[in-house]
């Protein structure tokens, strides 16, 4: 078997160089984010004030991976933890001021990578691609 020309191994070098160009892209724009701290920050544009516990069961990444970049994040000024009125044991993540405005430059950075990925698909071919990434993400449980 040709492992290099396996699904599996194609999916894993579009997700390294995809990854890898958005974060040059995300560095060029200058809002100081890797992708994975995107990826992050991208649950919180969409539903601010979850918690850590929250945020990595929707990220599929454990509670400690996740703590690490909220600390990042926090030290950039990007969120803040605030205790839970109802439970002091559990911080919720909000957006900073900072955080909320680095949300277009950063989603600006994320479709420039994914049109470069895609630049010469016709408009159909880009359907079907999403199609069957959605089939496939189904199809494992996702």
């Amino acid at each position: 078997m040709n492992y290099e020309q396996t699904l599996g191994r194609q999916s894993g070098v579009l997700y390294y160089l995809l990854s890898k160009r958005l974060n040059s892209l995300l560095a060029e724009a200058g809002v100081g984010i890797t992708v994975d701290q995107f990826r992050l920050l991208t649950m919180l544009w969409k539903e601010d004030g979850i918690t850590q516990q929250q945020l990595a069961d929707k990220l599929g990444r454990d509670r400690a991976g996740v703590t690490r970049m909220t600390d990042i994040l926090e030290d950039q000024g990007i969120l803040v933890r605030v205790a839970d009125k109802s439970d002091r044991r559990v911080n919720l993540l909000y957006l900073t001021k900072k955080g909320r405005e680095i949300e277009p430059l950063a989603a600006a950075a994320a479709q420039r990578a994914l049109d470069d990925m895609t630049k010469d698909f016709s408009p159909e071919e880009k359907n079907v691609f999403a199609q069957l990434h959605n089939r496939a993400i189904h199809n494992l449980g996702g």
